[in-house]
């Protein structure tokens, strides 16, 4: 594969992405091997990991990808990949949180947090706050934080019933932590200097992966209604589409001009809401995820 055109170039850096052995992640991987960066994919189940890496090295022709087994879904299991990474390479040029879930049901990790929060919210921001130094050290570098446009229907306070104890609508629980996301992203912005580390969002669309054929009629109840109609839309939906957004992003010469953005299709920043911006809503967000990964029963304390 060629570059980006009007890229930067990520050939010889180093890239880490999370949930990279299948859906979105690994295609991203796919193309950003394919335009010559060194790449750490990340994944639960080692088989399936290593079977990844070494398909993206065949097609690209070269060793260029390699796996770190971890768990996103704790605090911990965060810590431990950040710590893996750490002892692999010395610095880092590219970190991009792809990893997320969505569930049909409430369930609660071992930190006891509902676990869409956990992978979508609380895990993304533990791990970002481990490798920053990895990404300081190579400034200018770039995070790059898959999120989802559904972030957008949220209503109401994103910080309320945070567990979803009272009420559990798997769309519903997955676009407010989406939302929290995106709000502690462009916290995160805010504090790092544009020229040493910069922080954007990205929605890569729809694309068919394990995470999308997991949905029901029940676990999206706002297309209930037009469910199979909507079901056939998603099927068309090919995650190479979206793993190219991301990577286009992440290559691109935009991503380290400007920080605390969000796009979709292009490279021309969307407009987010008044919400969003909110400085005061960005630093609850980031408050909380500094409360949960220093509760979370996982943490290690060393």
């Amino acid at each position: 594969m060629s570059s980006s055109p009007g890229s930067w170039s990520v050939r010889g850096r180093t890239v880490l992405i999370t949930g990279g052995t299948g859906g979105i992640g690994f295609q991203t991987a796919r193309v950003l091997a394919g335009w010559g960066a060194h790449v750490i994919i990340t994944g639960r189940d080692a088989a399936s990991g290593q079977q990844a890496a070494q398909a993206i090295c065949s097609e690209a022709g070269q060793e260029l990808v390699s796996f770190l087994q971890g768990d996103h879904a704790t605090v911990g299991g965060n810590q431990r990949v950040a710590d893996e990474v750490r002892g692999a390479i010395s610095d880092l040029d590219v970190l991009v949180n792809n990893v997320g879930g969505l569930y049909p049901s409430r369930r609660e990790t071992t930190d006891g947090y509902e676990a869409t929060l956990a992978m979508n919210f609380v895990g993304p921001f533990a791990l970002t706050s481990q490798l920053l130094p990895l990404l300081q050290v190579r400034a200018p570098a770039r995070c790059v934080n898959v999120v989802s446009a559904a972030f957008k229907t949220v209503k109401g306070d994103p910080l309320a019933d945070l567990q979803s104890a009272q009420r559990f609508v798997s769309a519903e629980v997955y676009s407010r932590t989406k939302l929290l996301n995106v709000l502690a992203s462009l916290a995160l912005a805010q504090r790092l200097p544009v020229e040493q580390v910069t922080v954007n969002l990205v929605h890569p669309g729809l694309a068919w992966t394990s995470m999308t054929q997991s949905m029901t009629g029940q676990t999206m109840p706002a297309v209930r209604a037009i469910w199979p109609l909507f079901r056939a839309v998603q099927r068309r939906q090919a995650p190479e589409k979206a793993g190219q957004r991301v990577a286009t992003l992440v290559a691109s010469s935009v991503a380290g001009m400007t920080t605390g953005h969000y796009f979709e299709a292009g490279l021309r920043p969307r407009r987010l809401s008044a919400r969003e911006l909110d400085p005061q809503r960005q630093q609850q967000a980031w408050q909380l995820g500094e409360q949960l990964v220093a509760q979370a029963p996982t943490r290690n304390t060393s």
